[in-house]
Order: C-alpha cells, then sequence, then structure tokens
C-alpha cells in the first residue's frame, strides 16, 4: 500500500545492516531512501542496505551484498543487485512468487507486488493479489512506479501511462510529459517537465492538492505527498497525522513517504525522519523505573514518580502516555491504561473495541489484553471492557485478589488462591490447574502461574514450549507468546522462544511479542528479542 519512486539519479549500492528493529537509522552517508508502511530502508554509500522501524516479518533484514537500488513496500522489500539481478525479504505470502531472472536498472515496490524496469526499458511485475496490477503495458519505458493496488511508468517521450485498480481514477494519469511519477494507494502524482507537480485519483484529506513552485523529486505515501523542490527545502501535503506532512527546514536531494511518517536524503548524504517514530521495543530511554508493561508494538514504564513513559511502535497514539501520576501501568495491543493515584483508570491508544471507553469508579488494579481490558475493584471484584468477541470480557461472579488479560481470554486470582479463566476456550487455555497460586499471567494462548511455593506453572498451548515451565523458585512471571520470569536470586529465565536472555539480576520482567524487557535491580531497562507488532486492523484474539 504504498508508495515513492526515488529520483533517477540516487539509485546506488549496499551492504548488510542490521537486523532488530530500530528507530533510526545508524550514522553515516546515504546515496538513497524508501519508506514503507512502518519501515524505511536506505542504500549506504558502500552498497549496502540499512533498514529500520517495526520488524514486521524481518523487513528489518537486508540480505548482504551491494545494491544499486532498493524500494519498501507494505510488508516487503526489493533491491537490485550490482550485478542487475533482484532479491526480495520480509513478508512473503506473493513476494516470492515469480521473481524475474535478468538484469534490471530499478524497481518500485506496491502494497503487496512489485515492479521492476529491464535494462532494454521492459517492465515486469510480480506477486499480489490484484491480477490488474501485475499487466503493464507493451513498450519501452524510462520509469516504473507502484502504489497500493496500481502502478504507473513513464513512456521514453515523457507521457505517464497507469493500469490496474481505477476506483478513485488514480490511473487516469493527465497529459503532457513528466521526468517521475510517484503512485501512493488511491492517488498518484507526477513531476512535469517544467518542474510543476500534477497529482489525481482520490483528494482524501488533501493528498492530491499538490502546492505550486518548481521541483526536482517527489514522493506519494498513503494519505500524504511529499516533495523537494529545486533549493532543496521540502514540502507535504495531505494528511499530517504524527506530524509527517511536516518537514524539518533542512534542504534535500530526495523524499520517501510512508504512512506516518517521511524521511529526506540530506544534501550532506544524510538522512532525517520526521512524523511517527517507528521504534523497537529494544531501545528503552534512559532512566529508572519500578515497574513495567510490554505487548506487540510497545513497552512502558513506571517512574518512582508515578510518571509513565513509553517506547516502540506509536502507530496509534499508544506512546502518548498523559501526564500522572500514577501507581500502575499496563500495555495492550495498540493501547495501554494506567491507575491514577485517585484509582481511576486512564487509557490512551487505540479505541478499537472501545477499549478506550473507560467504566467509572475506583480500581485496585488493571490488566490490559489485545482488544479488552479489565480492572479489580477495592471490593474484589471483576470489571473489563472492549472486546468480547469470546467472552473474555465476561468477568465472572465473586471476590479476587488479582486479575490478567491474554489475547482473547483472561484470569484472576480468586481469594483462596485458585485461578479462574474465562473467554476463548481453544488450546486449554481456559484450564487452570488445581491448587493454590500467589500470581497468574494471561498471554496470547497459553497462561503460566507462580503456586504459593515460588514454582511456576503453565497451561494451554504448547506449540513452541512456552508451558514447559522450568524447576525452581520465581517472584515474578510474565506471558504473551513466550514465558519469561525472575528467580528468586534475581536472575531471569525464559521458556518458548530463542531468545538470548541477559545476565545480571533484575526485579521485574514483561514478555512482549516476541521480545523481553526487564527492570535491572538499579532500575534501569534492558530489553531483547525481536518485535513484531500484529496488524494494526487484524481481529482479536484467537
Amino acid at each position: 500500500m504504498i508508495q515513492e519512486t526515488p529520483a533517477p539519479e540516487f539509485s546506488s549500492a549496499t551492504s548488510n545492516s542490521a537486523a532488530s528493529s530500530k528507530a533510526t537509522p545508524a550514522e553515516g552517508t546515504f546515496t538513497a531512501v524508501t519508506a514503507g508502511f512502518w519501515h524505511t530502508c536506505a542504500i549506504r554509500a558502500d552498497g549496502g542496505i540499512e533498514c529500520w522501524g517495526v520488524n514486521h516479518n524481518g523487513m528489518l533484514d537486508p540480505p548482504e551484498g551491494q545494491f544499486i537500488d532498493v524500494a519498501a513496500g507494505h510488508g516487503h522489500n526489493c533491491a537490485i543487485r550490482a550485478d542487475g539481478g533482484i532479491e526480495c525479504w520480509g513478508f512473503d505470502a506473493n513476494q516470492w512468487r515469480d521473481i524475474p531472472d535478468g538484469t534490471f536498472t530499478s524497481l518500485s515496490a506496491g502494497g503487496d507486488h512489485t515492479c521492476a524496469l529491464r535494462d532494454d526499458g521492459d517492465v515486469q511485475c510480480w506477486g499480489g493479489s490484484n491480477a490488474e496490477s501485475l499487466q503493464p503495458p507493451g513498450g519501452h519505458f524510462a520509469a516504473v512506479a507502484t502504489g497500493g493496488r496500481h502502478a504507473c511508468v513513464i513512456r521514453s517521450g515523457g507521457r505517464i501511462q497507469c493500469w490496474g485498480a481505477n476506483d478513485s481514477q488514480q490511473a487516469n494519469a493527465p497529459a503532457g510529459r513528466f521526468t517521475s511519477v510517484a503512485v501512493g494507494t488511491e492517488h498518484t502524482c507526477g513531476l512535469r517537465t517544467d518542474a510543476s507537480i500534477t497529482c489525481w485519483g482520490s483528494d482524501f484529506l488533501g493528498k492530491t492538492r499538490a502546492p505550486d513552485g518548481n521541483f526536482r523529486a517527489l514522493s506519494a505515501g498513503i494519505e500524504h505527498s511529499c516533495a523537494v523542490r529545486t533549493d532543496g527545502t521540502a514540502v507535504c501535503w495531505g494528511s499530517n497525522a504524527r506530524g509527517a506532512a511536516t518537514p524539518p527546514s533542512d534542504r534535500f536531494e530526495t523524499v520517501a513517504t510512508g504512512a506516518d511518517h517521511s524521511c529526506g536524503l540530506r544534501t550532506d548524504a544524510t538522512i532525517l525522519c520526521w512524523g511517527r517514530r517507528y521504534a523497537a521495543g529494544a531501545d528503552p530511554p534512559d532512566g529508572r523505573f519500578v515497574s513495567l508493561a510490554a505487548d506487540g508494538s510497545h513497552t512502558c514504564g513506571l517512574t518512582s514518580e508515578g510518571s509513565i513513559d513509553c517506547w516502540g511502535s506509536d502507530l496509534v497514539g499508544q506512546m502518548e502516555a498523559p501526564s500522572g501520576p500514577f501507581s500502575t501501568v499496563e500495555t495492550g495491543s495498540y493501547f495501554a491504561c494506567g491507575l491514577r493515584g485517585d484509582e481511576s483508570v486512564d487509557c490512551w491508544g487505540y479505541n478499537r473495541y472501545g477499549v478506550l471507553d473507560l467504566p467509572e469508579g475506583q480500581f485496585a488494579a488493571i490488566a490490559a489484553g489485545s482488544g479488552h481490558a479489565c480492572g479489580l475493584r477495592a471490593d474484589g471484584t471483576v470489571e473489563c471492557w472492549g472486546s468480547n468477541s469470546h467472552g473474555q470480557a465476561d468477568a465472572p461472579d465473586g471476590r479476587f485478589t488479582a486479575v490478567s488479560a491474554g489475547s482473547s481470554h483472561s484470569c484472576a486470582l480468586r481469594a483462596d488462591g485458585a485461578v479462574e479463566c474465562w473467554g476463548n476456550p481453544s488450546a486449554a487455555r481456559l484450564k487452570p490447574p488445581d491448587g493454590r497460586f500467589s500470581a497468574v499471567s494471561a498471554g496470547d494462548r497459553h497462561s503460566c502461574g507462580l503456586r504459593t511455593d515460588g514454582t511456576a506453572q503453565c497451561w494451554g498451548s504448547n506449540s513452541n514450549g512456552q508451558t514447559d515451565a522450568p524447576a525452581g523458585n520465581f517472584s515474578t512471571i510474565s506471558t504473551h507468546g513466550h514465558s519469561c520470569a525472575v528467580r528468586t536470586d534475581g536472575t531471569v529465565e525464559c521458556w518458548g522462544s530463542d531468545q538470548d536472555t541477559p545476565t545480571g539480576h533484575f526485579s521485574a520482567v514483561e514478555s512482549g511479542r516476541n521480545y523481553t524487557c526487564g527492570a535491572r535491580s538499579d532500575g534501569t531497562v534492558e530489553c531483547w528479542g525481536v518485535p513484531r507488532p500484529p496488524p494494526v486492523g487484524a481481529a482479536y484474539g484467537d
């Protein structure tokens, strides 16, 4: 669903960079930049590729070698090697089908398909679920650009021709001569030979209302577009969600637009990005924290002063914690909740299923799941709100001492130490063992508890060994897709994943989606693993 084509003079080469999710590129110089939905990739001056942002499906794990062009799509990337061959990585549902052989000079990645320009001027497309977008016209072309469900080429005479989806007239290119074309989801923009810009297609949020003036490069994203004026300043139009359409006053050579972020290649060959911060759960801020909460896309920590600091993906405002003071913080899928000093609940982020429509009254504890949340009132009763697709918000009657919300089920600890779970019954996640527990944590498809003797026991799905709790005594436990616990000696042990757990002493641990964060004894935070959030629009729970 995306995207731009770099100005022709800035396609170049690359080496391998990094791998786990991160918020910004490393220092250095680059020759090209391309923005995907939640991530960005660039070609280094030495020919290597570096990617940063959310590492969903391995989007940030480029191959090693040297490259002359790179393109970022919704959940995949493709690049042209120095020998002209193509290599792709990331989400592979369609992209690994029929990658063409041969020698290519440039390429562009769209929503779930890619098109590339051969050295003889022909265009070839592959992947994708929309057959029309994979059928370029015959002939020889100077450039190609792909979007969500349509694509465009520039013929040798400068005329633009588009094909694929046309429900918003995004494929109806105007007459005239152009030097470059940028394709978004439902709109298209072209840079004319007189240096002016013309856009067509859906005008939702004003994304086709290009400014006047003379330009040398442009890029079309999801709901906004950006261009570089001939004096090197950048200008953007359309949606300004999280400041994506508010570029800094630097001088740029090219610009790349994603969903809610944009990046520019400066005239000194460095890269600057603006808009929403697509970060990793592996980059906690400095400071001292007394408790942590982690989910698939972000992590939040509670400071000793009662303020909340969040880091990670900020796709829907889940990092924008209100001012405190708070006594507790919990994170769900794309939202978070805090318990204030007056015992009221405050939540922020994504309000799908009404998870931000808070109940009135006072609570002693809260818990956040995928699309629902639960609170433990002072009288020991539990109240839940938000998604109830599997009955996970239908709290049972009775008195409880603790509550935990998972993906599509919830668990609570009764006053007598017994665990009770409700919601999605699959994978036996609602069948806790008998006995007395002192703590309980509900995860994706399994849950774990600490018995009163300090031993850990888990139940539910064991697809990756996440219920194979190790022997020993523990003080805290946390589950998500995997399980982690702090031993009584302060060391951390995780199971159900292949993460390399750090050494040292911790006071708390929080399991996220394929990553973990722990609070060390001195209050500093260390995170490990690779965060991989689920798609924002995905249905909650399974």
